[in-house]
């Protein structure tokens, strides 16, 4: 059975300018899986399709990995695309850049869906390529070589991207995509396939009229002092955006993160002159109902009161005039909404 739970963001504009909020989610939609993986996951840059990887449509991969067995060193991990797919996810077949990670923006704390270390090499660096696929039983394929021991019960992360020549991408087509994870040493050990689902849009624009506020004007007479209209500090700008969720599966998140300005904060950018950044600010929290303090952040709440979906901490809406902040690029994405289980 589908359940279908819709979140309304409450979006807190200081002064209203342009903001572009993206947008990451990861649906589990069917999984099959021997006894060697106890879990994985994968978590994209970007859900948009018919991204071609190029410069403005780069692709980043998290790819977390949790063994029930010791999977021995010098092995290697694999991720198979849709054999219909081909020269889609792979657009420019080559080296990759490969990266251990110990930690992403998607981790669910206290579960084997968080990483808890970078992926070991097995003496010399991580390696990663990626080859294409080219008729019926061949597909895309994404390599990482040089992978050292795996021991159970430790979740690994990795990070894939673009590389000197290699340039990943995503499929043509919105919806349900079927991957598949392998990790082999020697002889293949265990593989798991799950889908994941694209968007035709994966992108928030947030826009805004900027509007001059009235100036103060006195008048001196004879036996009055006429100040006008006089506006007082602390006041925000709010509105509110939907986004909905529908599987099959018992896990599912959602993430975010900003472009602002495009060199040094995530928050409000007017781009047109006089360009003008409302930072999202320094901190996890912003508390606009403070007169001194502008910036521009996010709360989430659930509409329909009936799942089991957890917002995570600094984008609760239970106090008023306080919002989590977002970071920038991908690699500041902030974790919003999660359900494990």
């Amino acid at each position: 059975m589908f359940k279908m739970r819709k979140y309304a963001k409450a979006i807190k504009v200081l002064v209203p300018t342009f903001f572009l909020v993206s947008l990451l989610a990861f649906f589990i939609v069917s999984a099959t899986q021997a006894a060697a993986l106890q879990a994985v996951y994968i978590s994209l840059s970007r859900l948009k399709s018919g991204l071609n990887g190029s410069t403005g449509q780069e692709v980043e991969i998290i790819l977390a990995i949790d063994p029930a067995t010791t999977i021995p060193t010098g092995g290697t991990i694999t991720i198979e695309f849709p054999d219909a797919e081909d020269t889609t996810w792979c657009r420019v077949a080559n080296t990759l850049s490969a990266t251990a990670v110990s930690s992403s923006a998607v981790d669910m704390s206290g579960t084997n869906w968080a990483i808890d270390s970078g992926l070991p090499s097995s003496g010399g660096a991580l390696a990663a390529a990626c080859t294409q696929g080219s008729g019926t039983g061949s597909v895309d394929t994404i390599t990482i070589s040089n992978v050292g021991e795996l021991t159970a019960g430790t979740t690994y992360g990795v990070k894939i991207s673009n590389g000197a020549t290699g340039r990943i991408g995503t499929n043509t087509s919105a919806g349900e995509h079927l991957l598949t994870i392998t990790t082999k040493s020697g002889a293949v050990l265990d593989s798991m396939s799950f889908k994941i689902y694209l968007l035709t849009n994966d992108a928030v624009v947030i826009t805004a009229e900027v509007k001059d506020l009235p100036t103060v004007s006195c008048t001196i007479g004879s036996n009055a002092v006429d100040l006008g209209a006089l506006y007082p500090g602390g006041t925000f700008a709010i509105g509110s955006h939907t986004i909905s969720t529908s599987t099959t599966a018992s896990g599912y998140y959602w993430a975010a993160y900003g472009t602002g300005d495009g060199s040094s904060d995530a928050g409000l950018y007017k781009s047109t002159p006089t360009t003008h950044l409302i930072p999202s600010g320094p901190t996890d929290t912003l508390d606009l109902t403070n007169a001194s303090i502008s910036g521009f952040g996010l709360t989430l709440s659930d509409p329909d009161a009936g799942g089991t979906a957890i917002v995570t901490g600094n984008f609760v809406d239970t106090t008023f005039g306080t919002f989590g902040t977002l970071d920038r690029l991908y690699s500041g994405a902030k974790l919003l909404l999660y359900q494990n289980g």
